[in-house]
């Protein structure tokens, strides 16, 4: 595991040297100042990383945020590889390719790391419960137990197995485990 997530922070550090001066050296060509060149590339991959990150989350549900952070995923991506290639010395493949190549890596290294907090978390919520029948010490279960509250108090039913696994990104195992613990929970009365 160490070995992928060291591999991909050298990828993205690489990428984002290579971006940024590819960046800064377009901003340069197009009549930017010094100070103002060597920022531009941080709100160009900046803007982009931002949104990347608030993509993975699903708690975003109002459309309109979703569209705007869509819409500035996209144009941070269209911008970076543009501004990448437009410094590139030629205008033939090889030069386009080496200069257009650095924002994709760095995207992509990004994922990769972003996958590995994720299976970091997957691992966390694949453990057993610390006490399976009051859930004590499963922070899932207690956002789970919020969830179905919420859940029947605007749909007058438990909330399902596929809502949670959604909702916490968690398997569709665990889900059920969850939704069991919950209604047990409820059935018993018994709250961690």
């Amino acid at each position: 595991m160490w070995v992928r997530r060291t591999g991909a922070l050298v990828v993205a550090g690489v990428a984002a040297y290579a971006s940024y001066v590819h960046q800064r050296e377009f901003a340069l060509q197009g009549g930017a100042d010094r100070v103002s060149a060597s920022l531009w590339p941080l709100s160009v991959d900046g803007l982009l990383l931002a949104t990347a990150g608030v993509l993975k989350r699903p708690t975003v549900r109002d459309r309109r945020t979703r569209y705007v952070v869509r819409l500035a995923f996209l144009l941070g991506i269209a911008v970076s590889l543009a501004a990448n290639m437009a410094a590139a010395p030629a205008l033939a493949w090889k030069p386009v390719l080496v200069a257009g190549w650095p924002p994709v890596a760095l995207l992509l290294a990004v994922e990769l790391l972003a996958h590995h907090s994720g299976d970091q978390t997957e691992r966390a919520v694949a453990e057993p419960l610390e006490d399976e029948r009051t859930g004590v010490g499963d922070p899932l279960l207690a956002r789970a137990r919020q969830m179905d509250a919420r859940h029947r108090a605007l749909h007058q039913r438990p909330v399902s197995a596929e809502s949670l696994r959604r909702e916490l990104r968690i398997g569709a195992a665990r889900s059920r485990e969850l939704v069991a613990l919950v209604r047990a929970g409820r059935n018993g009365h018994v709250h961690g």
